[in-house]
């Protein structure tokens, strides 16, 4: 067995939702999102309720379609 010193993992995933009904912020937030090349980053004050109501309502266990890319990899 061997030990690692620092690990870092960024995981993606894609879940799908169906027939979901949004508060109209959020659905005009994610339309722009969308719009924009899909992304809804933590902490932009433009899609703060898209980014809320995403993290409300994303489950790990829904996910599919996992992916795993090795960011930091360091030995002792």
């Amino acid at each position: 067995m061997k030990k690692i010193k620092d690990l870092t993992i960024k995981v993606t995933y894609r879940v799908g939702l169906s027939d979901v009904e949004v508060p109209d912020k959020v659905y005009d937030e994610l339309a722009k999102a969308y719009d924009e090349g899909g992304y809804v980053p933590e902490g932009d004050d433009e899609l703060e309720n898209a980014n809320e109501w995403l993290l409300d309502n994303i489950r790990q266990e829904d996910a599919m379609d996992w992916e795993f890319e090795i960011d930091d990899f360091q030995d002792e």
